[in-house]
């Protein structure tokens, strides 16, 4: 690795998933000049950008201070898929179910608290029996004791598909994009940072922090102290009737229990993905970290996963798994997200992480954060997001 510079930038981004495909686009598009730098070759299936889908809510149940970044990414993925010719989403609804209030430590009453944020906000959200869903979906097999709100401009993000837009449109916008290359070292100084890789040396007049579950790596001892990595399990099924589960056709299901390890989650299928019904449930017991993750998801996980979750909840989906893919959730205390300059310097912003969250607002986030390193702030508020809140 050699000491001297090899070239100097406006900005370096560090991370090329959700959020660095998102500010490298942003700053791209608003030109600077932008330098983007990850260790692999995104969008990969290593990190937390990846398995096809994401679901997107307009009605956040997660916080008032989310709907706003929500709202604005809808626009920003219309504008991205007219740029780039193809889907990044697709407004197939949602339904949210609740057991007997969901009263899980992270999701409480999930259905209550997001209807009353979207009467608050004017947000389509209606508060349905169970007796009318099952009519329209019999193979949801809904108790009557569950609460059921179904929202219509709720979807999916194409998540592979919108990083790819992105960085494909910060090259056009003549953005220098650098894969497989490892960030070694962040070293701020009063009028630059110097980030130096296992293939080079640059100066950035900012740099942003979006390594996702690798944060620790680069993040400061004030932000890695706040900051745990879980394994998730992301599987495909085999379906009785596949059609029946198109996007077009399906909302995604998102299904809340007693505790948080019984949620779980159905999404329905785009054209051209994994011919299967995609499935997940979360744990945030269990830590890990990107590197000592186990990526093996055993048959008897799949077993077990699909008697817990699948079974009970739904007919016709079979138990034969097609794929199988880990994910990683990069979470804070309170599962709200951490953006914030880096105690070491202003130059730097460490942006996520997301807890499980944050591809939904990603297009917006990273617009607001471009916003910021150019003008020192944004059109949306990221105050919610320090981590002193």
């Amino acid at each position: 690795m050699s000491s001297e510079i090899d070239a100097t930038y406006d900005l370096i981004v560090v991370g090329l998933g959700a959020m660095g495909a998102a500010v490298t686009y942003q700053a791209a598009h608003a030109g600077l000049d932008v330098l983007g730098i990850d260790r692999f070759d995104p969008p990969h299936h290593l990190g937390s950008s990846h398995a096809d889908t994401r679901i997107s809510r307009l009605a956040v149940g997660e916080g008032e201070q989310y709907l706003p970044f929500v709202a604005r990414s809808h626009e920003l993925w219309s504008s991205i898929s007219d740029a780039v010719g193809y889907p990044v989403f697709h407004e197939s609804g949602g339904f949210i179910v609740t057991d007997h209030g969901g009263r899980g430590d992270r999701w409480n009453d999930f259905v209550t608290e997001t209807s009353r944020i979207a009467d608050r906000a004017g947000v389509d959200f209606v508060v349905e029996q169970p007796s009318d869903v099952r009519a329209r979906f019999p193979h949801i097999k809904l108790p009557d004791s569950v609460r059921v709100g179904f929202e219509p401009t709720a979807g999916l993000v194409m998540c592979e598909r919108a990083i790819k837009a992105q960085l494909d449109l910060a090259a056009r916008s003549r953005a220098t994009l650098r894969r497989n290359e490892a960030v070694a070292r962040i070293d701020p100084h009063p009028n630059e940072v110097i980030v130096e890789t296992n293939q080079g040396t640059y100066r950035g007049g900012h740099v942003v922090l979006a390594t996702g579950p690798w944060l620790a790596d680069l993040a400061s001892p004030e932000h890695r102290n706040q900051l745990t990595v879980t394994r998730q399990v992301v599987l495909w099924f085999e379906a009785d009737d596949l059609g029946r589960f198109g996007v077009e056709q399906h909302p995604f299901v998102m299904w809340v229990g007693e505790t948080d390890e019984d949620y779980m989650a159905v999404f329905g299928r785009p054209e051209g993905t994994v011919e299967a019904v995609k499935v997940l449930s979360e744990q945030f017991l269990e830590t890990t970290t990107a590197d000592t993750v186990d990526r093996v998801i055993s048959d008897d996980e799949v077993a077990t996963f699909h008697a817990r979750h699948v079974a009970p909840k739904f007919d016709g989906i079979s138990t034969r798994c097609i794929k199988r893919e880990v994910c990683l959730y990069t979470n804070t205390p309170d599962d709200h997200f951490l953006i914030e300059a880096d105690p070491r310097s202003d130059r730097i912003t460490v942006m996520s992480p997301c807890s499980g969250h944050g591809f939904k607002h990603s297009a917006a986030l990273g617009e607001a954060v471009v916003q910021q390193v150019m003008t020192g702030t944004s059109q949306l508020d990221l105050g919610p997001f320090a981590s002193r809140r």
